[in-house]
């Protein structure tokens, strides 16, 4: 607002809407709210990035199509390539760098380097005590070359659970130097699992198709069933797309569809709904090939 008066714009009525606004645009006001440290930029080029090398400005909407499934085969396999050198690579660390060592285990490659360059940093800071209450512990990290850069952190000395003035934890999901600062201050050798976010886990992508030929997933009921629906749901257009030119293909497909149902009711306790597929005893009394031709719709 004050840079407006200087300029004379405090009529203007694009600008004071904008600045009406600024909690929703402005990075300063964002610090608290997690972005995986993103800004409207670096969404923008993530989008670009994902579609690099594969679609132009004359790609038409079936080009798209093809080069999109194209498009995130590569991103699987980079992460897929990602994941493997996480779990397997093994990370240079010294054997006093006891927080290193921990994020090592726990983090992926990438989010273990981004750890590293913040840890890198406590060397060039110097913490203060400056008070106790409730059990909170409130220190001042000042920078040993410029004082006046200086960080309020506080500390739960029970839990570890703690906040720094500089909001980097909840914006990236990444402890900050400061932080990291009062913990070498305090000799704490691991880092605390209220301040390891589930997605930057070296197993994140646990729950994840590998190929055609089967599933990684873990003993949850839930993302076990979400991961074999997804897969059939996959393979299923899979062979429907190989069906659908010809009337031929197209009756193997509804026989064999239909000998697959009337195996599947044998061995699991779940009735279909109606809207969805038939009932069960329309399976078992209808001829295959009878069940999808007597849709009106179908020709």
């Amino acid at each position: 607002m004050k840079l407006m008066k200087e300029n004379g714009l405090e009529s203007d009525e694009w600008l004071q809407q904008l600045y009406d606004i600024r909690e929703s645009w402005v990075p300063v006001y964002n610090r608290g709210t997690f972005f995986a440290g993103m800004n409207t930029t670096g969404r923008s080029e993530g989008v670009n990035s994902f579609f690099y090398g594969f679609v132009t400005s004359t790609t038409n909407l079936k080009e798209f199509v093809v080069k999109y499934d194209e498009a995130l085969k590569r991103i699987v396999k980079r992460e897929n390539d990602e994941d493997f050198e996480s779990e397997h690579k093994f990370r240079i660390v010294n054997d006093n760098e006891f927080l290193l060592k921990h994020a090592a285990k726990i983090y992926t490659r990438n989010v273990f380097n981004k750890f590293k360059d913040e840890m890198s940093g406590v060397f060039h800071y110097k913490v203060e005590e400056v008070g106790n209450a409730n059990g909170f512990q409130s220190f001042i990290v000042k920078s040993k070359e410029r004082e006046v850069k200086k960080f309020a952190v506080t500390l739960d000395l029970q839990t570890y659970e703690g906040v720094c003035e500089c909001q980097t934890f909840e914006f990236v999901g990444i402890l900050c130097t400061h932080i990291l600062k009062v913990f070498v201050r305090l000799d704490i050798d691991a880092v605390p699992d209220h301040f390891i976010l589930p997605r930057w886990r070296q197993k994140a992508n646990k729950f994840r198709i590998i190929d055609s030929e089967g599933l990684v997933h873990d003993d949850g009921k839930e993302e076990s069933e979400a991961l074999r629906l997804g897969h059939m749901c996959q393979e299923s257009t899979k062979l429907a797309c190989l069906a659908t030119p010809s009337n031929e293909a197209y009756m193997i497909y509804i026989e064999a569809m239909n000998d697959l149902s009337k195996k599947l009711l044998k061995v699991t306790s779940y009735v279909p709904p109606i809207d969805v597929c038939h009932e069960k005893d329309d399976l078992h009394s209808t001829e295959p090939s009878q069940i999808l031709l007597s849709d009106p719709n179908i020709s």
